[in-house]
């Protein structure tokens, strides 16, 4: 597949399309109780606020800085570095590693501050979307290697147990009824396919230094599982732990190689 195409997905869901609009965060102006905020923060689940003056927003608090203190959010404030703000035009696979790092990020349109974006943002569906391209590209350009590597496709579809075989055999029999011109690697899913790679020396060594052991704990299983993740809005995809990040830092990169391969 050609690298543009994983670059067009890489740069298609932005920042902006994740963000929390600022006017639905919870601010607290600089003259607040300390302990007030604290408490409503904990009661909210949030760990974080924006902290206005004269009706513009000037820094932020943390939650644990607030608790048991006497007095306002003034004296507790933090300031607004470049660390803490991103443009909502970023890309979200630039985003991944700037919520890595920071955890939350104010998000600037112009120069103003517009939304606020954390780690949770990740599950909304935009973000189940960029995913979600990324493992349907991989599964096409799977369905294309193949071809190209099974001038007879009967041989591919060998590779897998009998049980697939029936079910891709009854598929591509209904598809012929109902006339779809269908070939018996468009019958497969995605699970078929990387079997098949697994199962191919040259195949898989198209896509890197990979055993077959390296195939299915580093693509396979974690691809599947992010699959379907995206696809189950009930399952968590991401959250604030640096590991979680991580993960998907590192399946959006080895995605995007294995798309170039």
């Amino acid at each position: 597949m050609n690298q543009g195409h994983s670059d067009d997905i890489a740069t298609a869901i932005r920042t902006r399309h994740l963000q929390t609009p600022i006017a639905r965060v919870l601010c607290y102006g600089a003259d607040t109780p300390a302990s007030d905020v604290a408490n409503a923060l904990a009661d909210a689940g949030f760990d974080f606020a924006p902290v206005t003056r004269d009706g513009e927003i000037c820094g932020y608090v943390h939650r644990t800085d607030l608790v048991d203190q006497p007095g306002t959010l003034a004296a507790h404030i933090r300031p607004l570095t470049a660390s803490r703000v991103i443009a909502g035009d970023t890309p979200l696979a630039t985003l991944l590693p700037a919520l890595r790092r920071a955890k939350f990020l104010f998000v600037v349109d112009g120069h103003d501050l517009v939304g606020i974006v954390s780690p949770a943002d990740l599950n909304k569906q935009p973000g189940r979307t960029y995913f979600y391209l990324l493992v349907s590209a991989f599964e096409l350009h799977l369905a294309e290697r193949t071809r190209a590597s099974f001038a007879d496709q009967e041989k591919a579809l060998l590779l897998l147990p009998q049980s697939r075989q029936e079910r891709i055999r009854d598929r591509l029999a209904t598809e012929k009824r109902e006339d779809v011109v269908a070939d018996i690697v468009a019958a497969m899913d995605f699970t078929d396919l990387l079997k098949i790679v697994k199962k191919t020396d040259a195949l898989r060594g198209a896509f890197g230094d990979y055993s077959a052991a390296k195939w299915e704990s580093e693509v396979s299983a974690p691809l599947i599982e992010l699959r379907h993740a995206v696809m189950h809005t009930v399952r968590t995809l991401a959250t604030d732990a640096p590991t979680s990040l991580q993960r998907l830092i590192s399946l959006d990169e080895r995605l995007r190689r294995l798309l170039s391969a």
